[in-house]
């Protein structure tokens, strides 16, 4: 049997990934393909991922050495790290909302600028390396430029530490930019035209064109 395809949808928060998601199975699923979706953290439904929503919620302090910080995150997909390899070995494809990258741009991005890229290495061996969680095939980063990301947060209620941090959410998205220039397997996709959002129809049309 063909293996399957890991997916990871990554960006901001307010780039739209839930909804990309959402229309990009619903097109699966009329398709007859056979799929299977993540979505990090896992709130409410692991260990792991209650305690990354209690440390983004700033529990624990601002002040976390990054190496500490991740932990609870690469855990949480370390807890899906047999059935996401089966999946696979079944030849599904497997879209996940945020995956690796992003525990590796938010949390570098509260490092010195030498020090950043380091850590998303190490990231990196962490989670698919000494964890063993399969590296993403494809990686979509749908690219919001800081300013309007924020706007598109403003009605969600509480922001965690991270979205309340406009210099970080800068960095942040300076790294992810990086990523998707650097390593393979990656595509930005620009979900504004100008100073206009684009359409989550017009969006839906790219992914399908990369997948």
């Amino acid at each position: 049997m063909t293996r399957g395809k890991l997916i990871a949808f990554e960006g901001t928060d307010g780039s739209g990934k839930a909804t990309q998601l959402k229309l990009f199975t619903d097109y699966l699923t009329s398709g007859n393909i056979a799929y299977e979706t993540m979505d990090f953290p896992r709130y409410g439904e692991s260990f792991f991922g209650d305690l990354a929503g209690r440390l983004l919620a700033g529990e624990f302090g601002k002040d976390i050495a990054p190496e500490l910080a991740v932990l609870p995150f690469a855990c949480d997909r370390w807890l899906l790290k047999d059935q996401l390899h089966g999946w696979l070995s079944e030849g599904k494809m497997v879209i996940s909302n945020r995956y690796t990258a992003s525990s590796a741009v938010y949390h570098a991005a509260k490092l010195p600028k030498e020090k950043q890229y380091p850590f998303i290495d190490w990231l990196y061996k962490l989670e698919q390396e000494v964890i063993g969680l399969p590296k993403e095939d494809v990686a979509i980063y749908f690219h919001v430029p800081v300013f309007m990301a924020q706007k598109l947060v403003e009605g969600r209620g509480k922001k965690d530490m991270y979205e309340e941090d406009i210099e970080v959410q800068k960095t942040v998205e300076a790294l992810y930019l990086e990523l998707a220039l650097h390593r393979s397997g990656w595509k930005t996709i620009e979900c504004m035209e100008g100073a206009v959002l684009r359409t989550k129809e017009a969006i839906h049309k790219d992914v399908l064109e990369i997948l």
